[in-house]
């Protein structure tokens, strides 16, 4: 067991610039947006970077936009750290580590870590471990057992006396989600044990990480979507980007 310390913020929507892949300093993050509904031929061309091992993974997902969100999601991650790297797409492979998190084998400076949700796929490059989480907002599935099982009774509280009850739910939840992440612990049975307030708060935490000091920060996209994302407290500045499409579809 360790002592893991949060300090939790929620951010102004941020300002999306358009996509350029620039120097990742030691102190930043990049985080990328990509849409889902692309045109078919920029579709088709992201395919053509999978291997054909991926290739047969996005073939057995029985839903279209569930087939596409993996395919963008894999061949962008994989431009982006190639451009990062200043390596070929085809020399990026991708490992999976402890709970199904993945990493890059090849360089163990740059982590990378990818949530879907909507229309949405969000990538989130850094020098250190992250975790990113990103959650369309629909509230029809939140109910009593499913509050008092993954939030702690001083979440409830603010949750329950919120003017918005359904933006605190997901404030919380994509903090827990993207901490659990950022660890490599995936899923556990212990979220209502610990707490993601705004502000700083300790709890003993049986971490597959080395680290032990978190900073999340979390904020709403077009009053749609609930983006938190976990880092090391070391990076103090987060840059916003909009993907943009490598072939010319004019």
């Amino acid at each position: 067991m360790n002592l893991a310390t949060i300090n939790c913020e929620q951010i102004p929507s941020p300002i999306w610039s358009p996509g350029t892949c620039s120097k990742l300093h030691s102190k930043e993050v990049h985080l990328w947006r990509i849409r889902l509904n692309l045109p078919l031929v920029e579709l088709s061309h992201l395919e053509k970077k999978l291997t054909a091992k991926e290739k047969m993974k996005a073939s057995k997902y029985l839903h279209e936009r569930d087939r596409n969100s993996f395919i963008i999601g894999q061949a962008c991650t994989k431009m982006l750290v190639a451009q990062y790297l200043n390596i070929e797409a085809s020399q990026v492979i991708f490992q999976i580590g402890m709970n199904g998190k993945p990493y890059i084998p090849i360089h163990h400076k740059l982590h990378f870590n990818l949530s879907h949700s909507g229309e949405w796929v969000f990538i989130a490059f850094g020098s250190q471990e992250l975790g990113i989480d990103l959650e369309k907002i629909a509230g029809n599935f939140i109910t009593d057992s499913l509050l008092e099982q993954c939030f702690h009774s001083n979440e409830l509280k603010v949750i329950k006396d919120s003017y918005d009850p359904i933006a605190e739910f997901y404030k919380f939840w994509t903090r827990k989600e993207a901490f659990l992440k950022a660890t490599g612990i995936g899923i556990v049975e212990t979220l209502n044990q610990f707490t993601c307030l705004d502000q700083y708060q300790e709890f003993m935490f049986p971490s597959l990480s080395n680290k032990t000091n978190w900073q999340l920060r979390s904020f709403f996209m077009d009053q749609s979507y609930a983006v938190s994302i976990c880092t090391s407290p070391l990076p103090n500045r987060v840059r916003f980007f909009d993907y943009e499409s490598e072939i010319d579809l004019t």
